[in-house]
């Protein structure tokens, strides 16, 4: 009597037995391919969304600026770094929910885990005292991004800031001038 292996057809000859391993049945395969999935999954969205801390710096200018001004008219207006903690608000806004910054040190308003290459990135601020003018600016790539729009009051500014950006803004708030006698 001869041997044949299972994947061998069974009419090669009627009375040889089938030698090799059964299969097994490995149940616990599926649960580790559907977590190695899901941890992938994750990865490739954080690397693609490039989730990082994104940092907002207050700084208070003495000259009025707009979205078309130069880095050296940035520069010229003197916009120094003011405590974000006199403002009423800052917040980053991921769609129409605000998100409040995780952490505040000084001039700088931090928000840890941010989507940096999401297309909802857009900021909202409001104001005590009205402003003439609100830009953002990128101080890494030194270009304005953004002039922000006002409301009816110039209390509450908002504007979107766009997708694949740095995670380093400026936001340059140039007071409204006093109204003459």
């Amino acid at each position: 009597m001869s041997t044949r292996s299972r994947h061998e057809a069974r009419w090669t000859d009627a009375r040889a037995t089938a030698s090799g391993r059964l299969p097994r049945n490995q149940w616990w395969v599926l649960p580790l391919l559907l977590v190695g999935i899901a941890v992938v999954m994750f990865v490739a969205w954080r690397i693609y969304n490039g989730v990082d801390t994104v940092t907002y710096e207050v700084r208070q200018c003495q000259e009025p600026l707009t979205e078309d001004a130069s880095w050296s008219e940035v520069q010229a207006a003197a916009c120094d770094p003011v405590d974000a903690s006199a403002l009423p608000s800052v917040v980053l806004m991921r769609g129409v929910e605000p998100v409040e910054p995780d952490r505040s040190e000084g001039a700088v308003l931090a928000w840890e885990g941010w989507a940096v290459n999401s297309p909802e990135h857009s900021v909202q601020v409001r104001l005590e005292d009205p402003a003439q003018s609100i830009v953002i600016a990128e101080p890494t790539t030194e270009q304005l991004r953004t002039e922000l729009t006002p409301d009816a009051a110039d209390l509450r500014w908002g504007g979107f800031i766009g997708g694949r950006g740095p995670t380093e803004y400026w936001v340059l708030i140039t007071p409204a001038a006093p109204d003459a006698p």
